[in-house]
């Protein structure tokens, strides 16, 4: 499940110092994709995985000086029910927990949000709906999936942002401005940084 740690981040997790753990996997193939090493079955079965067991002693160790988790990837609600058992360690000692997603997996994020697992949601909303799939780099996308997560999210009273990725060419500023305005929630813009050419 988990392909990379990042022990200390004072950026991943509004207000707080936390851990930022990465998984493997996605269900999306956006090609511009700057974590593509996690994404691809070929590049991150290379990498290789870390137990739950050896962060969990790493946080217990830090415990007081890290408050948060944040769990990102790839897709990190792809893994269901296993992320569910980490997210519920984590809050059983006292950490809270972040979840970076796409969003397109609403039935797992509304058992997560039913079972208070989580403190803090980050969702990435690719681009406007009509132009999704070529964003995400699927044939067909379910539009609906994720305009049941921006509704769950919005209605949980958990913290949370939305955001999207300023692709150079694919997503037009002025249209996710439109968009922000259509859900009634801000969306923060990130720059898009180009993928590693080596992937």
């Amino acid at each position: 499940m988990f392909r990379g740690f990042r022990k200390i981040s004072l950026i991943d997790f509004p207000g707080q110092i936390a851990s930022t753990i990465f998984t493997a996997g996605c269900n999306f193939s956006c090609p511009w994709c700057h974590n593509r090493e996690l994404v691809v079955p070929e590049f991150y079965e290379k990498i290789p995985v870390i137990q739950e067991e050896d962060i969990e002693t790493y946080l217990l160790s830090k415990k007081g000086k890290i408050g948060g988790v944040c769990i990102t990837g790839g897709e990190p609600t792809i893994w269901g029910e296993r992320l569910a058992d980490f997210f519920t360690w984590c809050l059983k000692n006292g950490f809270l927990t972040k979840l970076d997603t796409n969003g397109y997996l609403p039935e797992i994020l509304n058992n997560y949000l039913e079972r208070g697992l989580l403190s803090f949601i980050a969702m990435d909303i690719k681009n406007i709906f009509s132009k999704y799939g070529g964003t995400v780099g699927l044939v067909s996308v379910n539009i609906e999936n994720i305009k049941e997560s921006v509704r769950l999210i919005k209605k949980s009273g958990v913290l949370h942002q939305f955001r999207t990725t300023l692709v150079t060419g694919l997503v037009n500023k002025e249209e996710i401005e439109a968009l922000s305005r259509e859900i009634g929630e801000q969306i923060v813009f990130q720059e898009y940084r180009p993928a590693n050419p080596s992937v």
